[in-house]
């Protein structure tokens, strides 16, 4: 397929196209709840630009998955498409430190510094490694990110080079934490962050399409990003110095397998499970971060994880008290899409419950930026037209010019105002940093037009060519 190709025809044909696959314990006729489901998943992706998707309701010994759309190979998804589950990987290293926790080669409140004498903040602990409470920034994190470093030895390469710009104690959540631990795993065990996965979790599990390593995500199809209101393939490939905070590989079936080993107690340590999963550090009202989940209390006690890398998004949602658990997985994603996609977890497994719900919109003002942005280029152009109109005598060109100047540093520096970087912007947010790019030399283009007269122009370039005929 095209990487640049999404077929209109995959949405209008999305009511006939979605597969419903059930369990060997689940009834083999689809019922009202399962047309509701799908007709939730289809209007879900056609909202969120989502070109394939697969979605798994587990309700104690029944799972139901419904499966739907395409891969960025124009193959129909299947129980055995590989998608990228972002930062649902956390869970998994989660479970790997706290074993060697279990297994009294760390400790929770063991500085890093003992295992990595090389760490540029040798004092924090594996607790707050955890917790994101190490001090680390999201800039921290994203500095190292995405760099498709799978040789030898990527991850600890990538930990080496963080930097540390935070204060312990405040939550702030970040990939840099949970990079930091990939490392601790491989220094405390010896082995690669990929190798000890299999051997201790996925392969125990019976995960055998879950990996964190390369060779094994070779045939990983492209995922998709947004530009504009258009969605676009988008495959960088694979980068194992960031398995152990998203870049790890999957499929629906093995993401069941590892929901349900999880409500039957059968991944954390017993005598550190209800601790992971309780709230240790507060992020909102009645939701917080234990290790290496995200916890909402309440009536109905959710422990889930979102997870995203460019161009795959995945959710899984468990809820220990009920047996129930939902898991998601789309094969795009954007950030002004996120709200819609984090919130399809808890309104499916509502629906699924027998309740209704609608699809959620999207991030207001990242959807209208990238917009807003394209709109300003004409709009500068004519403005740059109509400033050489301006009496070059004239104290308004140069407040004119002044204040373009200070609008285009004004969007050179949003993405770092929105918390990020422009290379981030690049990789995340395509879009907005084209927008960004032409936006910024267009206003400065304005500005330039306010100080450069046309009749100055005209007269200096008589003057060059007089001054070149007498020489």
């Amino acid at each position: 397929m095209d990487v640049s190709r999404l077929r209109a025809s995959a949405f209008a044909a999305a009511a006939a196209a979605i597969v419903l696959i059930t369990s060997p314990a689940s009834a083999d006729v689809p019922t009202e709840t399962d047309d509701a489901v799908e007709a939730y998943v289809e209007s879900w992706r056609e909202a969120n630009g989502v070109p394939g998707a697969a979605v798994a309701v587990i309700d104690g010994d029944e799972v139901r998955t419904y499966i739907s759309g395409e891969d960025g190979d124009g193959t129909p998804v299947s129980r055995e498409t590989p998608f990228l589950v972002g930062s649902v990987a956390k869970t998994f290293t989660s479970a790997l430190v706290l074993g060697l926790v279990e297994d009294g080669r760390l400790r929770l409140d063991d500085p890093v510094g003992r295992y990595l004498t090389w760490l540029d903040a040798p004092r924090v602990t594996v607790r707050q490694l955890l917790t994101h409470t190490a001090g680390y920034t999201a800039l921290d994190g994203l500095a190292v990110s995405e760099r498709f470093d799978n040789g030898p030895g990527a991850l600890r390469r990538a930990a080496r080079d963080l930097e540390h710009n935070g204060t312990p104690g405040e939550y702030a959540y970040n990939s840099a934490d949970y990079l930091v631990l990939g490392a601790l795993v491989e220094e405390v065990t010896g082995r690669s962050f990929a190798a000890v996965a299999e051997e201790s979790l996925f392969g125990p599990l019976g995960m055998t399409h879950t990996s964190a390593d390369a060779d094994d995500a070779a045939a990983l199809p492209a995922g998709h990003r947004h530009w504009w209101s258009w969605t676009r393939a988008y495959q960088p490939g694979f980068d194992e110095s960031g398995a152990s905070y998203g870049y790890v590989i999957s499929t629906i079936d093995d993401l069941v397998v590892y929901a349900r080993a999880n409500l039957a107690g059968q991944v954390l340590p017993p005598n550190i499970e209800s601790d992971a999963w309780s709230i240790q550090e507060v992020t909102g009202q009645g939701r917080g971060y234990g290790y290496g989940w995200s916890v909402q209390d309440g009536d109905r006690r959710r422990v889930h994880h979102t997870g995203a890398t460019p161009g795959y998004f995945a959710h899984l949602s468990l809820l220990p008290g009920e047996d129930r658990a939902v898991v998601v997985l789309a094969n795009s994603y954007a950030e002004k899409r996120a709200p819609s996609l984090s919130a399809a977890a808890a309104d499916i497994d509502e629906i699924a419950r027998g309740g209704s719900a609608t699809v959620k919109d999207g991030d207001p003002l990242l959807s209208a930026a990238p917009w807003l942005l394209a709109g300003s280029v004409p709009i500068g152009l004519l403005l740059a037209l109509a400033a050489r109109r301006i009496p070059g005598s004239s104290p308004l060109s140069w407040v004119c010019a002044v204040a373009a100047g200070l609008a285009a540093m004004g969007l050179i520096l949003l993405p770092r105002l929105l918390g990020a970087s422009f290379g981030f912007a690049v990789i995340w947010l395509p879009d907005l940093a084209v927008g960004v790019a032409a936006g910024s030399v267009t206003l400065l283009v304005v500005a330039v037009s306010c100080v450069i007269r046309r009749g100055s122009l005209r007269r200096r370039t008589s003057d060059a060519v007089d001054q070149a005929a007498r020489v």
